[in-house]
């Protein structure tokens, strides 16, 4: 309400200082070109038009075009403002990938689109194998460039549709829209064989590192639970199957 305010009370105030100037200016040409020799005929209004409008727009422009302008392009920036705030409320910072917010809404609209389009889905939840070690060895810091590098490592072998994201502390939540579960296994399983093969970086030295996944398709009717239910399901029996492998959840 203040703004609001604020902007007319400032509108009425250019208003009141256009007309002023105007009127001042209006007088002052009258007054030099008579005083000039001229007398009244077209000759005489067409100069008079000419250099009111000359002497009157500069201040006009000042007064009322550029404000609109600059009001114009804070708001853009306010905008864009907005969208970087928006963008990084769902970004994980250390990652860069998707958070644990930003991944769950990207499946629960994979999810609608899935219901709607009768389209298959499948869910993927992967695990860092053994990042206590890591950690214990080469410290904090190792083992969050270990998690930094998987997240690229796990980005660059997805496609353009698919998405992935920092689920929790060592685990990542991939979506693969339109990707029956037959194919999201074929699709996974190429991605645990490359980061069993890529060298992680962890400060000191490189070192090689394995994950396990989990994979499911969703069913029609299901809710956000249940699908994750059953995800962490088969993550947990590919741990607990010795890790490093894919397992498909076994819910059919």
């Amino acid at each position: 309400m203040k703004e609001a305010r604020s902007e007319v009370s400032t509108a009425i105030k250019a208003m009141l200082a256009i007309v002023v100037i105007v009127f001042v200016t209006e007088v002052l040409i009258m007054y030099a070109l008579r005083y000039m020799g001229f007398e009244h005929g077209i000759n005489f209004y067409l100069l008079d038009g000419i250099l009111l409008a000359l002497i009157c727009a500069p201040p006009i422009y000042w007064l009322v075009l550029s404000p609109i302008r600059n009001e114009y392009i804070k708001r853009l920036r306010g905008e864009g403002d907005d969208d970087d705030l928006s963008q990084m409320a769902i970004t994980d910072p250390l990652t860069r990938i998707m958070n644990r917010r930003g991944i769950t809404v990207g499946l629960l609209d994979a999810m609608a689109q899935a219901e709607r389009y009768r389209a298959p889905l499948t869910v993927a939840m992967a695990d860092v194998d053994l990042l206590k070690e890591i950690n214990a060895t080469y410290g904090r810091g190792g083992g969050d460039r270990v998690l930094k590098d998987l997240a690229g490592v796990l980005a660059d072998a997805l496609r353009m549709p698919d998405k992935v994201g920092r689920y929790g502390g060592e685990e990542f939540l991939i979506l693969l829209p339109h990707t029956s579960l037959v194919q999201g296994k074929k699709i996974v399983e190429r991605i645990r064989a490359s980061v069993s093969k890529w060298d992680f970086d962890v400060g000191s030295k490189k070192v090689r590192l394995t994950i396990s996944i989990g994979v499911t398709q969703y069913k029609t009717g299901e809710d956000l639970e249940q699908l994750m239910s059953h995800a962490s399901g088969a993550l947990q029996e590919a741990k607990q199957g010795g890790r490093n492998k894919v397992v498909a959840s076994k819910k059919r």
